[in-house]
């Protein structure tokens, strides 16, 4: 059992950590995030982002979340969701029907189906609606059950965006085949801290842009170039076409493409990580020493 604290405060990097050890599947790492954000009191978004986590990296492991409001069962799941292949087809229809609902009318030329883009846009402005809709199609009970979760969990998303990939997965379960997905973890090797020091965290933006000054490119490039080829990397990634949608729509709309922003990337990746090396030795330290001070999440 975790013992309660009444000190709350957030700290960028660990929120980003958690979600980067998760893709990569480094469960020894999301353990130790978990436990200090606790201790820091930041529960609450803890909780929450647990199932935003779940629906954006393998919306099918839905079905394990609990109805039930308590902690460790959301990060006991979000645990299984590192050890498992990634299924990111929530977190593309999502984030395209989110840019849509802002009028970003482009994002339908790269889309599988332009109906479903447009039921979950309505949906983020009219989710009553949307769930009545969708429970009725639900052919079986594990779908129903991720409908449940997903309209249960629906006020606590934070942001637009959040709250549409998990309206999405309840679209796609009660619309498709829920995939199965597989067991797939690391083992060894030292997760790289610097990658959780990302356009999320401050260290991250001061040093994308500062490479990006110094050689004379473009920020918004690199920052998103940096995203799709290393922060949203994952240990391994069933067939996703929505996923796929999302990011070509994404960099094409940033004026780089698929190919220019992985070239992009490599050129640059390690200035970067170098920028950030004294920020990631201390993130690692605040890790390392967590599980001395903290009891053991399961």
């Amino acid at each position: 059992m975790f013992v309660k604290r009444h000190r709350v405060t957030t700290d960028p990097r660990l929120r980003s950590l958690i979600q980067k050890a998760v893709r990569r599947g480094y469960t020894d790492v999301v353990e130790a995030a978990s436990h200090r954000l606790y201790e820091y009191g930041d529960r609450t978004w803890l909780r929450s982002r647990a199932v935003v986590i779940t629906f954006e990296e393998c919306w099918p492991l839905a079905k394990h979340l609990s109805l039930e409001p308590g902690l460790e069962s959301k990060l006991r799941v979000l645990q299984k969701v590192a050890q498992t292949t990634k299924q990111k087809d929530a977190a593309g229809l999502g984030s395209l029907a989110y840019a849509f609902s802002e009028g970003e009318r482009g994002v339908l030329e790269f889309v599988p189906d332009v109906r479903a883009v447009e039921i979950v846009a309505e949906a983020v402005s009219q989710p009553k609606a949307f769930f009545d809709w969708i429970q009725a199609r639900c052919q079986s009970a594990e779908a129903l059950h991720i409908v449940d979760i997903a309209q249960r969990y629906l006020p606590a998303a934070t942001w637009g965006w959040d709250k549409a990939c998990i309206i999405a997965g309840a679209f796609l379960a009660a619309t498709c085949t829920i995939p199965d997905c597989r067991h797939n973890s690391v083992t060894d090797g030292v997760f790289p801290y610097w990658v959780a020091l990302d356009k999320h965290t401050p260290q991250g933006k001061a040093a994308l842009r500062q490479v990006a000054q110094e050689n004379g490119i473009s920020y918004r490039q690199l920052m998103w170039s940096s995203f799709y080829y290393e922060s949203a990397k994952v240990n391994a990634m069933e067939e996703s076409p929505w996923w796929s949608a999302e990011k070509a729509w994404r960099l094409a709309n940033a004026g780089i493409g698929i190919t220019g922003a992985e070239e992009l990337w490599n050129t640059y990746r390690n200035r970067v990580s170098e920028q950030l090396k004294s920020d990631a030795q201390h993130l690692q330290v605040l890790i390392e020493t967590a599980n001395l001070v903290q009891p053991r999440l399961v």
